[in-house]
């Protein structure tokens, strides 16, 4: 893992949250790789350096006005980073990206560095990785492993969560279910 950051993610609906722990368990059993005790399964909305102190109070407010969200996946995507970087793209309906608008509209006051240009409206993805920060370069048989798999998902958003990653580890620090 990197430096110290914090984001503005979603956790799973709990079916594909244990799908995601379960494969990790899998990928950590077949190819002597770590993931699960550093990692947590989500996608992420806005990433920053920090957040100001009302973070929470904002996510709450956000979360007591918005509803679940339905979205599916049916594909696997690779960034091409040394190595690769397997992830799960999730579809982006028209809920998802107002959820994610809003998000970023309402939370960028309270970000102190934001974190890259990918997470803003016009080039945002919702992905799920799948293999994060595996030091070794497994690529080539991963891929195979990952093909064997069903990763066609109906999947309900119901949260929206404060993660901090803290260069060793991710911790979800609050969790908002979505009750508007």
């Amino acid at each position: 893992m990197a430096d110290e950051m914090y984001g503005i993610v979603s956790v799973l609906d709990d079916e594909h949250q244990e799908a995601v722990w379960r494969f990790w368990a899998d990928v950590e059993h077949e190819f002597d790789v770590k993931i699960s005790e550093t990692h947590v399964p989500h996608f992420s909305y806005h990433v920053a350096t920090t957040y100001g102190d009302r973070i929470h109070e904002l996510l709450d407010s956000i979360a007591a006005t918005s509803s679940p969200v339905r979205t599916s996946s049916m594909i696997i995507g690779a960034f091409n980073f040394p190595p690769p970087l397997f992830f799960l793209p999730l579809a982006r309906t028209d809920a998802l990206n107002a959820l994610h608008r809003r998000l970023w509209t309402e939370v960028e006051p309270y970000a102190v560095d934001v974190i890259g240009p990918y997470y803003a409206a016009d080039m945002w993805m919702a992905t799920v990785n799948l293999a994060p920060d595996i030091e070794k370069d497994i690529s080539r048989e991963l891929l195979h492993f990952l093909l064997k798999r069903d990763f066609q998902w109906k999947l309900t958003i119901d949260n929206v969560c404060l993660l901090h990653d803290t260069g060793e580890r991710q911790v979800l620090e609050a969790r908002f279910d979505l009750r508007g």
